[in-house]
């Protein structure tokens, strides 16, 4: 093994995620899926490449006591990767689209610091997450625990006004993979969970 695939192995990398995870707005559709199988062998068959397999989840959802970033259309997010032991920090909002993430070294400390600056967890989510690359996407095949088993096909980038084609991009893809209209699930896996009711 080279040096450089050591050093993605021990991140729990398969591949380098190259520009896939840069930028500023995030481009994403969720489909509701009741085989993940069949999903992993369609996107195999397109060439797709496996960047992080086996990994559980864990989100936690930050916020102010006043709940003033939820008010704002806006989270924060840690995500601690397992057994990768990959830490996420995850700013997203206001904008529907907008989503900013780095790399963080110490799910503890991170948190400790979140905690410091007067923030409180409001919820957390499980799930177990597979991650392919397929051209310029990446799709995750989940299992979340008490909702069930997603695709979602995301792109990102730092250029607004690239947004509109990058939709079409998506959309284009999801026909391929063979993801209708019909599957599309517009809530995110909180809204779901905690706010069942809510439509977007």
């Amino acid at each position: 093994m080279t040096e450089a695939a050591s050093h993605l192995a021990a991140k729990g990398m398969l591949v380098d995620p190259g520009d896939h995870f840069k930028g500023r707005y995030e481009v994403e559709r969720k489909f509701r899926v009741d085989d993940l199988e069949d999903m992993r062998a369609k996107l195999c068959a397109l060439g797709a490449v496996g960047f992080t397999i086996g990994n559980s989840e864990t989100d936690v959802f930050f916020d102010l006591p006043d709940r003033r970033l939820a008010l704002n259309g806006q989270s924060q997010v840690l995500r601690h990767m397992r057994p990768s032991g990959r830490v996420l920090w995850i700013s997203k909002g206001p904008g529907a689209d907008e989503c900013t993430a780095m790399d963080l070294t110490d799910n503890a400390k991170a948190t400790a610091m979140l905690l410091s600056l007067g923030f409180v967890e409001i919820s957390r989510i499980e799930k177990k997450r597979d991650i392919y690359f397929i051209d310029q996407f990446h799709a995750t095949l989940d299992h979340v625990d008490g909702l069930g088993t997603f695709v979602e096909l995301a792109v990102m980038t730092d250029d607004r006004d690239a947004l509109p084609a990058l939709r079409r991009d998506v959309d284009a893809m999801a026909r391929k993979l063979g993801l209708s209209d019909a599957m599309v699930e517009t809530r995110s896996y909180r809204q779901m969970l905690f706010n069942p009711d809510s439509v977007t």
